[in-house]
């Protein structure tokens, strides 16, 4: 039985959750040969249901984030489960599967699954549906609990998925991660039909979907925890030399960096750099049987640092890339204009998610909200033409512009008793066309 409350949200059956330990049809063998593969494309391809897709990693264990098994689900086919280090092209199912794809937290998954020559022809994403639907706890078990009435035990959501072979209480958890996914996309698309929000959760799929692949940061060193304790920049280039080695090294053996030697230590050895063996494993971590072994590959790195130049040193702030945008946190002192901009701008977006009972990102992303208060607007403009006009620049989708550009435009030019009405006139306006 759906059960929604006032707000149209589709909520559980029950207001303690049952735990659910055990898949509906039994745990299935992992899918590790191409001929297995073959015949599970056959089956997925004879289905008519949405098609339910989950990703396990082993990151914390393995370099990278490679996927080590794809869990795929239709109900009126059943669950595979696809050890895709073993297959890793798995292109095969693609052709046969064109139903909307159901995933949790798509942002997440689909580089892993375009890595295994996967991309979903249409999809709901539940995690972002949760969202729009003005959840708290976005997490697959809290929105099962919140929608479903049912409890998912997360104790493998961290474990190292690139043993093998796999424990059957793991495939049992990973068999679950995909059961649930169907009903909660019945009743989710319920809800937003209900709120008036389905075209929004359109606009944000689609967008999830066009995504580029997330490349490695520049300068991913500066990141390491404690690195702001380091003051001079001869440790930050031991620091950097260091993260590098411990990088390398790490990717040679497939091991997780902070497997290998901790963040702790590496910042520990640039604040005080050791001159010699012997410093060098006073730090507990570089005393670890796999760390010890690479010895030699610490010294020389800390040696490079100490022997560069004055010139060559990193500085001690990462450059802006131009045209970036400082961290908002700067703006107060950089622009006291531009950081006026921004907290009307976060008033005017944090008053219309109230009236939607919605986190304010979720009306607006905050870095579109900076983007938009960054540079002062286009002054030869009206003030609503200025900020449509800067929206469009921006990655904010076409209801997210609707709702909030003119507000947004009272919000930088006119008084407060015209912000509230404008906000809530754009609020009901947006609903009933939604």
């Amino acid at each position: 039985m759906l059960i929604v409350n006032r707000d149209g949200i589709p909520r559980g059956d029950t207001d303690s959750p049952v735990l659910i330990t055990d898949s509906r049809d039994g745990v299935p063998p992992v899918i590790e040969t191409v001929e297995d593969l073959g015949q599970a494309a056959h089956r997925l391809e004879s289905g008519r249901t949405p098609i339910a897709v989950d990703v396990e990693r082993a990151q914390g264990f393995r370099y990278g984030a490679d996927p080590w098994l794809v869990q795929i689900r239709r109900e009126d086919v059943g669950t595979f489960l696809i050890d895709s280090h073993a297959l890793p092209d798995l292109s095969i199912l693609a052709p046969g599967v064109d139903a909307v794809w159901l995933l949790h937290d798509a942002e997440q998954d689909l580089p892993n699954l375009s890595q295994v020559g996967l991309t979903p022809p249409s999809l709901f994403d539940t995690e972002v549906a949760a969202r729009l639907l003005g959840f708290t706890h976005f997490g697959l078990a809290a929105v099962c609990e919140q929608v479903l009435g049912l409890s998912l035990a997360k104790e493998h959501q961290a474990s190292d998925w690139s043993v093998r072979p796999l424990p059957q209480d793991w495939l049992r958890y990973a068999a679950l991660d995909v059961e649930l996914l169907t009903e909660l996309y019945r009743r989710m698309s319920t809800g937003l039909h209900e709120l008036g929000r389905w075209q929004w959760a359109q606009e944000e799929f689609s967008h999830v979907v066009s995504l580029p692949h997330v490349h490695d940061k520049p300068d991913r060193w500066r990141s390491v925890p404690g690195a702001g304790k380091i003051r001079s920049r001869r440790g930050l280039a031991v620091l950097h030399e260091l993260w590098e080695a411990r990088d390398g090294v790490a990717r040679e053996i497939d091991l997780a960096p902070g497997r290998l030697v901790r963040n702790s230590a590496l910042v520990r050895a640039a604040l005080q750099p050791p001159r010699n063996r012997r410093s060098l494993l006073s730090i507990g971590e570089f005393r670890s049987p796999v760390a010890r072994q690479y010895t030699d590959t610490w010294l020389r790195a800390i040696n490079r640092a100490l022997t560069l130049d004055e010139a060559e040193l990193p500085p001690r702030r990462a450059a802006h890339a131009p045209g970036s945008i400082p961290e908002v946190r700067h703006w107060a002192r950089l622009d006291p204009e531009a950081h006026e901009r921004l907290l009307r701008v976060r008033e005017a977006v944090g008053r219309i998610a109230e009236s939607l009972k919605v986190a304010p990102e979720v009306v607006l992303e905050p870095r579109d909200q900076r983007f938009l208060a960054w540079a002062p607007l286009d002054e030869a403009l009206p003030v609503d033409e200025a900020v449509a006009e800067r929206l469009g620049e921006s990655a904010a989708r076409g209801w997210q512009r609707d709702l909030v550009e003119g507000p947004i435009a009272k919000a930088l030019g006119a008084d407060e008793a015209e912000l509230r009405g404008a906000m809530a006139e754009a609020v009901g306006n947006q609903t009933l066309s939604a």
